[in-house]
């Protein structure tokens, strides 16, 4: 028993740790490539490797096991050799698939790919054209080398990997992979005389799923407290709106439900097998809209204090300010959509790991115990503005001029949240174009 729920821990820890050991380098999401080009007298021989990242070998780990030889065959369509424009027929030699373990219980995928691609011994110097064109819409490390066995060649491409074949990424490139499709050499033949996881566990007793789900909880309420999830945005929307502790809670229980949301709703794209859209494709559209509903909350919420303002100048105060300042069950909504909309890759990766054992209610339970733990902690972030938000007004209206720059405090509050809308708005626009 002790060992089972040891195995838990670890396992949940490390399926919805961001950085954890046993996570791909380069992301859940990312199909990486890697291309060895060898020039011989007579031939190109080609070392193709595909190296996929937990949520692609879980898409495709069915259709490349069943045939891996088949697979070979149909990427090397994708892999565009030309001699002196002239196209040349990859032909498939050799191929070696393995699934190295990854996170939240899912492997990765590694398919090794060998070609061979004949040479006219009629051309002494012919030009050498090389491109992978293969998963062009996925995110991941490309890279291409080159380098003669008995020819000499004049290219800028590199004659070694930096990633030993996609098994070492270099840590300084892991933010920004090489993307390297395509490539060119000019080939000097030899004449005639001289050529020669952490696992999901499946549980079968009540204490297991209990310990399950309360790490599953803390590690939700831990997630909650990382940057991101808009509590920066909450903050200046309850100061700016002078939001109650009820409402803090209705808005740190929108975030939650909707992550919660989103991650099953990534997860059903996933497994249609992206027919649609790519699963990181829609982060950055998830971004755009998360943004946008920030915008719009702050520029209603600068339209309101200008009202008040107006309002004020004329004699009208007390009663304008009551109703601009309050609350409404649309924009805590809107609000709650913007702060939990995007869903985190490590919740999606934990809810997959139980699907791929065949334990898709446990997965559910413990992507909904994550929520109920984010939850729990954005509550918390909530009370705790709107309790010190009420303290300060307390402490400084005793103060004549603490006094009064407290008044411009929901204004200051209106233009932050304004001014990160516009921030997050052109940040997504700036990653889709």
């Amino acid at each position: 028993m002790k060992r089972w729920i040891a195995g838990v821990l670890l396992g949940v820890a490390l399926a919805l740790a961001p950085a954890a050991a046993d996570a791909h380098p380069l992301g859940n999401f990312t199909i990486n490539h890697y291309l060895g080009v060898v020039v011989r007298p007579d031939a190109v021989i080609l070392d193709y490797v595909i190296d996929m990242a937990e949520i692609p070998t879980f898409q495709e780990r069915a259709v490349i096991e069943a045939d891996p030889a088949r697979y070979c065959r149909d990427l090397a369509a994708g892999i565009v050799v030309r001699v002196d424009e002239h196209r040349i027929e990859p032909l498939p030699t050799t191929t070696r698939l393995t699934f190295p373990p990854g996170q939240g219980g899912l492997d990765t995928l590694r398919l090794e790919c060998g070609y061979r691609a004949g040479l006219s011994a009629r051309v002494t110097s012919p030009v050498l054209n090389v491109e992978d064109t293969n998963h062009a819409d996925r995110i991941g490390w490309r890279e291409i080398v080159a380098h003669g066995d008995g020819t000499t060649l004049g290219t800028s491409l590199p004659s070694e990997s930096i990633s030993a074949r996609l098994t070492a990424y270099p840590q300084s490139l892991v933010a920004s992979p090489l993307d390297i499709r395509s490539g060119a050499a000019r080939v000097t033949l030899p004449t005639a005389r001289d050529a020669l996881p952490i696992s999901v566990p499946a549980p079968d007793d009540v204490v297991g799923i209990l310990v399950a789900l309360m790490v599953a909880v803390g590690l939700g309420a831990f997630h909650a407290l990382t940057p991101g999830h808009g509590k920066t945005v909450m903050a200046a929307y309850l100061v700016g709106t002078r939001g109650s502790h009820a409402q803090a809670l209705i808005l740190a229980l929108a975030v939650a439900l909707s992550h919660t949301a989103g991650v099953l709703a990534l997860a059903v794209l996933t497994l249609a097998g992206s027919a649609i859209l790519a699963p990181e494709r829609a982060y950055p559209y998830l971004s755009a809209m998360s943004g946008a509903l920030v915008l719009v909350l702050g520029a209603w919420m600068v339209a309101t204090r200008a009202r008040q303002a107006h309002a004020h100048r004329h004699g009208h105060t007390h009663e304008h300010d009551r109703g601009a300042t309050s609350l409404g069950w649309r924009s805590l909504a809107a609000l709650g959509l913007a702060g939990g909309v995007v869903p985190s890759a490590s919740a999606l990766v934990l809810l997959l790991g139980a699907i791929s054992v065949h334990r898709i209610e446990l997965g559910l339970v413990l992507v909904v115990a994550f929520g109920v733990g984010m939850s729990l902690a954005l509550v918390g972030v909530g009370q705790a503005l709107v309790g010190a938000r009420g303290f300060a007004e307390r402490r400084l209206s005793r103060h004549r001029r603490l006094g009064r720059a407290l008044r411009f405090a929901p204004s200051l509050s209106a233009i932050i949240v304004l001014i990160l809308g516009l921030g997050l708005t052109a940040q997504s626009l700036a990653t889709l174009l």
